[in-house]
């Protein structure tokens, strides 16, 4: 059996390792993914960075290619489609979904997991929480673009889908019927999914990982005789593949760091690119350590800029002069720490608002282009930030996924053109405590954790 996890940020692989994951769709890439000795591998989509429109026709692009290769090979494995959102529901939750099903389906079930249970995001008769708050009355909720107002997955299922699906077909499988589910056909709730058919749209709650391990069980064995499609945060991606934490001591990542002809470790670098209110928390952590500097990327004179006649021109120049700010700093061994200026420019229209954060992510990925050889690692805070870095600034057809640094938080390796590999941290916006991020640098820094 093979897993494909078409993921809409580069985040989603925070409770798997040694595996590959995709920037690019294209046939050889394809099969070097089913080709892996992993029994998954993930597709960078970053569909959360674009919009309705434009992920449709990213995720459009994706399945027919998906389908032209196992046409072409003649795949005849079993294929189990994850698509990997968000555990605090931002993003395209109902299209994408929707989309994969009228490319690669019909399926029997759409089956809606966005329980995450290492960053305590739980789903509890159809309310989703966070740390024990509704999700709803949390800052995700007021995300710019993605921005919701109720808790229960349901409503937001058919308020997304624009009434597409009717609210009364929406199915909850609950805590209670997972914690006596087993594979047997005499299960009242195996028979229940087993029973499933049309494309039936269920919201499964999740509270821990027995009640995951019990659900995926049963989806092993009815994967043989039914076709189904899951929209999941990262949990469930571990328990389906039988995939567990590889527990690498600190050193191992921290060894990992490149080095220069002297053989001695180059300096790294944090791009923190995420607006969370977590993330700014995390960067403030910086402040009095002498070994990192500060250099705020003010988005409101990059706005002057993107908004500007001579755009082109003036980017070059605002461009170059972070380049010689960070290589000062690189220069006397320090790791240079680069964040976006913490007040967002609000823009009322949409799709502009997109466009603006999509070329701030592409300017800040030219930064790392022309730095990547200079750096012995690289911490990426925030997903999209991650996968325009990796895909457009690093030009990454895949990269390896090594393992997590420390809990939901990865580390990836990408061979260089000297065939070097650079570790890259993907570090999600919304994951960690306040001393997360410092704790990572420590790591890689090799230096002592309290």
């Amino acid at each position: 059996m093979k897993i494909i996890v078409i993921d809409d940020d580069p985040t989603g692989s925070q409770t798997v390792n040694n595996c590959l994951l995709l920037l690019k769709w294209d046939r050889n890439t394809l099969i070097k993914g089913f080709k892996s000795k992993s029994n998954l591998f993930f597709i960078l989509a970053n569909t959360r960075s674009l919009s309705e429109k434009d992920a449709k026709l990213r995720l459009e692009d994706i399945c027919n290619a998906i389908k032209s290769v196992i046409c072409s090979e003649r795949y005849k494995e079993k294929i189990i489609i994850v698509s990997r959102g968000d555990s605090t529901l931002r993003g395209h939750n109902f299209l994408e979904p929707d989309v994969i099903n009228d490319c690669l389906g019909p399926f029997d079930a759409t089956f809606h997991i966005p329980a995450f249970i290492e960053g305590k995001r739980f789903t509890i008769d159809g309310l989703h929480f966070v740390d024990n708050i509704p999700v709803s009355q949390t800052i995700f909720a007021k995300d710019k673009i993605f921005g919701f107002k109720t808790s229960n997955i349901k409503n937001l299922l058919f308020q997304k889908s624009k009434l597409q699906i009717n609210l009364n077909d929406i199915q909850n499988l609950k805590s209670q019927e997972l914690n006596i589910l087993e594979t047997n056909e005499n299960n009242i709730v195996y028979k229940k999914l087993k029973n499933l058919k049309k494309n039936s749209h269920v919201i499964v709650d999740v509270e821990n990982y027995s009640q995951l391990k019990k659900f995926s069980l049963a989806i092993n064995k009815l994967i043989k005789e039914k076709k189904f499609l899951f929209r999941t945060a990262a949990s469930f991606i571990s328990s389906i593949s039988g995939i567990k934490n590889n527990c690498q001591q600190p050193f191992f990542y921290s060894n990992l760091r490149r080095r220069n002809r002297e053989k001695k470790f180059l300096p790294g670098m944090i791009i923190v690119g995420s607006y969370v209110e977590l993330s700014t928390i995390q960067l403030k952590q910086f402040l009095d350590i002498s070994d990192c500097e500060l250099i705020e990327l003010d988005v409101f004179e990059f706005y002057k800029i993107f908004a500007s006649k001579q755009e082109s021109a003036k980017l070059i120049l605002f461009k170059n002069k972070f380049i010689d700010k960070i290589r000062c700093i690189l220069k006397k061994g320090k790791t240079p720490v680069i964040f976006t200026s913490r007040k967002e420019v609000s823009l009322d229209d949409n799709h502009q608002q997109i466009n603006l954060y999509n070329s701030l992510a592409n300017f800040i990925s030219e930064l790392v282009a022309d730095l990547k050889n200079e750096i012995g690692y690289l911490v990426s805070k925030g997903g999209i930030t991650s996968n325009v870095i990796l895909s457009n600034g690093l030009k990454a057809n895949y990269v390896y996924l090594q393992g997590q640094i420390i809990t939901g938080i990865s580390l990836v390796t990408l061979k260089l053109e000297n065939e070097e590999n650079l570790p890259i941290v993907t570090f999600p916006g919304n994951i960690g405590s306040q001393e997360s991020l410092v704790t990572v640098w420590k790591i890689l820094e090799n230096k002592k954790l309290l």
